[in-house]
């Protein structure tokens, strides 16, 4: 059942990559916005590998393959931290704007990768089969909750200033619905739950860009701002 739940969100992921290629270049997104189709490409990736583990079956090849979705999740994660703040600049939040904020964010967000980079370099993996999927996992512990607490916190901070400034709820309302999938998964034993409570997150985040993107009157949405 699990993997046909990734090869699922590996089809979503794969629709929402060319539907965001294709948009970012019509509606000439900001750089920070055009972060969220890396971090679209990195979970079609990860949900690619988790559908095909079995098919390719233990070995290093696998293993490899495996090891880049833990790099992937490290770099490119927490450029959602910089989307949030995109998402604040089109807003015309005032200190968003600012161009030494934007430097000091861009600086903690590569504090943040270095930190939760370091420890990949002793990674230690070994193949696990759960509910008919194979896959690597780590051998130690899943890491810090540093870059996943700073993402959400992001995220949290700008959705409840584009509700209040733009009357935009989608935002919150997919952190809430993140949340609520989270919650509803605990009886069940499958592990794909957490892949789905990132989509709904990401369909938030795509949600907002195309709104902001299109919204007249949206401050720091050209690349050239």
């Amino acid at each position: 059942m699990d993997t046909v739940i990734y090869f699922s969100l590996s089809v979503m992921y794969a629709l929402l990559l060319a539907a965001g290629i294709y948009f970012a270049i019509k509606d000439r997104w900001h750089i920070f916005s055009a972060f969220l189709l890396i971090v679209i490409a990195a979970l079609l990736y990860d949900n690619g590998i988790l559908t095909t583990g079995r098919y390719i079956g233990e070995g290093t090849l696998l293993e490899s393959l495996n090891f880049l979705r833990y790099w992937m999740h490290v770099f490119f994660t927490p450029l959602l931290i910089l989307f949030a703040w995109q998402t604040l600049r089109a807003a015309g939040v005032t200190w968003a704007l600012n161009r030494l904020g934007t430097y000091g964010v861009v600086f903690l967000t590569g504090v943040i990768i270095i930190i939760e980079a370091l420890p990949l370099f002793g990674l230690s993996l070994e193949p696990v089969w759960q509910q008919g999927v194979l896959s690597y996992k780590r051998v130690s512990s899943s890491g810090g909750p540093l870059m996943m607490m700073a993402v959400s916190l992001s995220i949290l901070i700008a959705s409840i200033i584009l509700w209040r400034r733009q009357r935009w709820i989608w935002l919150i309302a997919g952190l809430i619905g993140m949340g609520v999938v989270g919650v509803l998964s605990i009886p069940f034993e499958s592990k794909a739950a957490g892949n789905i409570t990132e989509l709904v997150l990401i369909l938030s985040l795509f949600a907002t860009q195309l709104f902001q993107s299109r919204r007249p009157g949206s401050a720091g949405t050209n690349p050239r701002n």
